[in-house]
């Protein structure tokens, strides 16, 4: 049976073209009955798109949620739309993204925030600090010469002290060029400033 929505935008998505469902997809305004007409949708980029939506409705969230796969709950996780507890963090990642090296840079989306390293955290990733360490230790050896990756987690939130620390003491890679090998002195003074923050923070909440 056909689902009969008040908004024409959402009974009329069937008949629309991809660059009409994008666009509406795309649109912060769009209502909340289109929003989940689009989840509905056979078009996938449309549904990818709504997903990274910053104003999608929970019910349209929960309904890319349930999809298959683990692209949609990359981009939601990310936003910060889906909000899971601990120990369902954990199972996601262990279920879609451990050891799977297709999803590399989508796990890195859902887990550390889909913001660059240089641009503020907004809080938007909310990754407990034990699965960042698992994450971490999970890191294919390739990823362990990429200063951009390593510091996406000091600069997460929820980073903990152990894995600042290890960060703060990661050794050059022998194959570095002189520009890696400064950057790499850089990533380890910050993550020894990083730290000092945590450990900071730590004794003011256990005065």
């Amino acid at each position: 049976m056909t689902q009969v929505y008040t908004s024409p935008y959402a009974n009329n998505i069937g008949k629309m073209n991809n660059s009409e469902v994008v666009a509406l997809a795309k649109n912060r305004f769009t209502d909340s009955d289109t929003m989940l007409a689009i989840s509905k949708h056979w078009y996938r980029l449309g549904k990818e798109y709504l997903a990274g939506n910053p104003n999608i409705t929970q019910e349209a969230a929960k309904e890319l949620w349930n999809h298959r796969g683990y692209v949609f709950k990359a981009v939601l996780l990310s936003q910060g739309t889906i909000k899971l507890k601990k120990k369902e963090y954990t199972e996601t990642y262990r279920k879609y993204f451990k050891n799977n090296t297709r999803s590399q840079w989508r796990m890195m989306q859902a887990f550390m925030g889909s913001h660059y390293y240089w641009t503020p955290d907004k809080g938007k990733s909310n990754t407990p600090g034990e699965l960042l360490e698992e994450i971490f230790n999970d890191l294919p050896e390739s990823e362990m010469d990429r200063t951009y990756t390593l510091r996406r987690f000091i600069s997460h939130k929820n980073c903990p002290l152990n894995l600042a620390l290890k960060i703060g003491t990661i050794k050059t890679p022998e194959s570095a060029q002189r520009y890696y090998v400064d950057d790499f002195e850089k990533l380890r003074n910050d993550a020894m400033l990083k730290v000092a923050e945590i450990t900071k923070r730590e004794s003011a909440v256990s005065r």
